[in-house]
């Protein structure tokens, strides 16, 4: 993300299912679409990021004191202090830039984990410079909380500049690729 003196990394995280869902129909996450290994390494890189972007549904779903967070909503005019956390800031993106929110953050270099939903990933698709995508191969969610509203992320992110690399298996039916703007 280009931010004048900066040099913040926009790094998206999410588990989906084959056909490309975060979530059921109502919201919630099934077992079957959680997965140790993936668990890990995600917890991992929510530990080492300097701020974790998230929607207000799941800031409320799965509270996370102890992490930097940052929660949209459009409950608020810009950028406030979240009266619950001290470690969380309430920003509505209609109110104030991202960047803009970085710098009164004092956040000028380090990694932004983008944790999701949908408008959220939607949202810092075009700025992101990685996005970690796992997928339950033997999964499927018909009418699911899609990734992204544009389609499949393994469709979406290349369009939006992001190259498929380091394709592993982390657990049986589990597969992660990094995907970097090249």
């Amino acid at each position: 993300m280009s931010i004048p003196g900066s040099t913040v990394i926009i790094e998206g995280h999410a588990i989906v299912s084959v056909d490309g869902m975060i979530a059921a129909a109502d919201g919630t996450m099934p077992p079957a679409l959680r997965n140790e290994a993936d668990w890990r390494i995600f917890q991992a890189a929510l530990d080492a990021a300097a701020l974790v972007v998230l929607g207000r549904l799941g800031h409320e779903r799965h509270p996370n004191p102890g992490r930097r967070r940052l929660v949209l909503t459009r409950s608020v005019a810009a950028l406030e202090a979240d009266p619950g956390d001290a470690l969380t800031q309430l920003w509505n993106p209609a109110g104030i830039a991202i960047a803009d929110v970085l710098r009164q953050l004092g956040i000028a270099e380090g990694t932004v984990a983008i944790t999701g939903g949908t408008g959220t990933f939607d949202l810092f698709l075009p700025l992101l410079d990685r996005f970690v995508l796992s997928e339950v191969r033997d999964l499927t969610l018909p009418d699911g909380i899609a990734c992204f509203t544009k389609g499949h992320p393994r469709l979406v992110l290349p369009g939006a500049g992001l190259e498929a690399r380091d394709m592993e298996l982390i657990d049986r039916g589990v597969v992660q690729t990094q995907w970097v703007r090249p």
